[in-house]
Parts: structure tokens; C-alpha cells; sequence
């Protein structure tokens, strides 16, 4: 006879094929159309002389440029999408002082050149994967340059306890989006404002994944054109 716990299994699993299924099924759309745009631009680069030719070559050369720039980004982002769906939790150690501090190394060309200012409370040490957190992070602050407004990204990073957990916040002065999708900007490949800015559409459906592997919830404010705050919360060291 099988036990209460072995007849959920099968619901869990069908949960989660589906989910791969509409994973792949969006990635493998993604993927594509960079690729047209290489194609494109290949066609109009070798396309014979004549009237505009010169254009055409520039033409192409930039839908070369850009559809390499964005299929680079995807595989990135897939490939840590699938690292986060495998990576190990560890019940060890993890201090958010230099998971921070790693992810603004790893970010620094992007800190750079958007003139972006970081500021954070004090951070604690939690328990799970040090990796894992600060791709966490990386991805969050990530998110708030390139959702900018005019202004230089200014971008607060906060921590309190609450209720037995820790709730952190990522705060920021950037473009913001309506709140009627602030469930929808977790989902894999959604990009509200299409190709307006770059990226994958993956940053903060890692972001969740990453908070839900570690107990926590993840969840999101914001007012069109007056920034967002994503906040998350995890458990407190024992």
C-alpha cells in the first residue's frame, strides 16, 4: 500500500513537467528570433552592390552585432537558470556582506556605465548556498540598472527581522511598472516593456527560484515611473 506521502509524488511531478514543458517551450521561441536576426543581417551584409549598399552593410553589421549580444545573454541566463534548478542547497554559512560584495564585482561594468549608487543596511548571515545568494543578489540589482529611469540608478539594499525570519529589500528609483503585474514579472521570458531594454527575462524568475530553495517568499511593489522595491524574506539563523 502506498503511503499518503508517495500519492501526492505524481501531482508534484506533472506540476513540474508542465513547468518544464512551458520552459523549454519559451526558451526554444527566445532563442529563435536572435537568430533571425543574424540571419538577416548576414543576408544584407554579403546582399551584391549597388544603390544603398553601404547602408545595407551597416544594417547588417548592426543585426549581426545585436543578435549575437542577445543570444549570448540567453544562454547565460538559461544556463543559470538550470544551474540554480540543480544546485545543491547547503546548510552552511552564508554571509550577505560579501554575497553582496561579490555581486557588485561581478556587475561592475554595468555598475559603471550607468553611474549606478549602492547603498545597504547592515547584512546578516543566513543559512544556504554563498553561490546561490549572491546570483540572488547579482540578479536583483541586475534588474534595477537596467529598469532605469533618466537618472542614474540609485539602489538601496535593506534588512530587518521580522517574525522570525529575515525580510531584505532591493529598492530602487527606476522606471518602476503598473502593480497589476507584480505576480506576472516572475515568470520565465516575461518582458513587460518588450525590447524597450535588454535582457533575458529570466533575472527575476531565478530571483525566486533561488528564494523559494532557501524557505522564503519573494514579492514585489512598485508605481510607474517612481521605482520598485523587490523584497524577499528567509529564514533566521538558528
Amino acid at each position: 500500500m502506498k503511503s499518503q506521502g508517495q500519492g501526492v509524488a505524481p501531482r508534484a511531478l506533472g506540476q513540474d513537467t508542465e513547468a518544464l514543458r512551458d520552459f523549454i517551450s519559451a526558451a526554444v521561441h527566445d532563442l529563435r528570433e536572435p537568430l533571425r536576426a543574424i540571419l538577416l543581417g548576414h543576408q544584407l551584409a554579403v546582399a551584391p552592390s549597388g544603390k544603398n549598399s553601404d547602408e545595407n552593410r551597416e544594417r547588417g553589421a548592426r543585426y549581426l552585432r545585436d543578435g549575437v549580444a542577445r543570444l549570448e545573454t540567453l544562454i547565460q541566463d538559461i544556463a543559470e537558470y538550470c544551474y540554480a534548478e540543480v544546485r545543491e542547497l547547503e546548510d552552511s554559512a552564508a554571509d550577505l556582506e560579501m554575497s553582496l560584495l561579490e555581486a557588485k564585482t561581478e556587475l561592475a561594468s554595468e555598475l559603471k556605465s550607468s553611474g549606478a549608487i549602492i547603498t545597504h543596511d547592515p547584512l546578516p548571515t543566513v543559512r544556504g548556498n554563498a553561490t546561490s545568494l549572491t546570483v540572488l543578489l547579482r540578479c536583483l540589482i541586475g534588474n534595477a540598472c537596467k529598469f532605469r529611469g533618466e537618472a542614474a540608478p540609485r539602489i538601496h539594499v535593506g534588512a530587518a527581522q521580522q517574525e522570525g525570519e529575515w525580510i531584505f529589500s532591493v529598492r530602487d528609483n527606476g522606471a518602476g511598472f503598473d502593480p497589476v503585474y507584480r505576480e506576472r514579472i516572475f515568470r520565465p521570458f516575461e518582458r513587460l516593456n518588450g525590447k524597450q531594454f535588454p535582457g533575458s527575462g529570466l533575472g527575476l524568475t531565478i530571483a525566486k527560484k533561488i528564494v523559494e530553495q532557501h524557505g522564503g517568499q519573494i514579492w514585489a511593489e512598485s508605481t510607474p515611473g517612481e521605482g520598485s522595491t523587490i523584497r524577499f524574506s528567509l529564514p533566521l539563523t538558528s
